[in-house]
C-alpha cells in the first residue's frame, strides 16, 4: 500500500510541478518613457487700467510750440496684476505705427507730427518692451509729448493718435 500512497503523491507533486512552472513562464512586452511637459502661472495675467480706453486730451497747441517738450501729457493708466510680488519683473510695451523719423513717437492722424511716449522724461521706443519690476512701477510716469518732422510743415488741424499698452510680468 505504501508504493501505492508514494506513486500518488509522487504524481501529485509532478503535477503541482507542473503548475508552478506554467505560472511562472516569462511575460513578454514593451516599455515607454512618458513625457510630461506645462507651464506654471505665478497669477492670472495684468490688469491695465481696469480694461478701459485711456483718453489723453492735448487741447489747443501752438503749431510753433511743437518742440519735443512742452505740451507734455500724463497718460494715465493703472497695471494690477493681482497678488504678484513687487520684486516680480515686469515689461512694459506700447504698440503702435511709428514715425519714420522717431522710434518712440506715435503716428498721428496729422502729417508730420508725432507723440513720442516717454518712461519718466525718457524716450521709450514703441513695440519694444520697456523692463521694470511691479514694485518700481508705482514711480514711473509715462507721458506722450508732441513731437514734428523737421522735414515738413505743421498746418493748423486736429489730430488723433492709438496705442495699445500692454503689461507682462515673469
Amino acid at each position: 500500500m505504501k508504493s501505492k500512497k508514494a506513486a500518488a503523491l509522487s504524481a501529485l507533486g509532478l503535477m503541482l510541478l507542473a503548475m508552478v512552472s506554467t505560472g511562472r513562464a516569462e511575460q513578454t512586452g514593451d516599455s515607454m518613457n512618458i513625457t510630461f511637459q506645462g507651464t506654471f502661472i505665478i497669477s492670472t495675467p495684468c490688469t491695465v487700467s481696469n480694461d478701459k480706453v485711456i483718453d489723453v486730451t492735448f487741447g489747443n497747441i501752438s503749431i510753433n510750440g511743437v518742440n519735443g517738450k512742452d505740451h507734455s501729457q500724463v497718460i494715465p493708466y493703472s497695471v494690477d496684476c493681482h497678488g504678484a510680488p513687487d520684486d516680480s519683473p515686469l515689461d512694459l510695451t506700447i504698440i503702435g505705427t511709428e514715425e519714420s523719423y522717431d522710434d518712440a513717437a506715435l503716428t498721428t492722424s496729422a502729417d508730420g507730427l508725432g507723440l513720442q511716449i516717454q518712461a519718466n522724461g525718457q524716450a521709450m521706443k514703441l513695440n519694444k518692451p520697456f523692463s521694470t519690476t511691479l514694485g518700481e512701477l508705482s514711480s514711473l510716469t509715462l507721458t506722450a509729448v508732441p513731437v514734428k518732422d523737421t522735414a515738413k510743415t505743421l498746418t493748423e488741424q486736429p489730430f488723433t493718435a492709438t496705442a495699445t499698452l500692454i503689461a507682462q510680468y515673469q
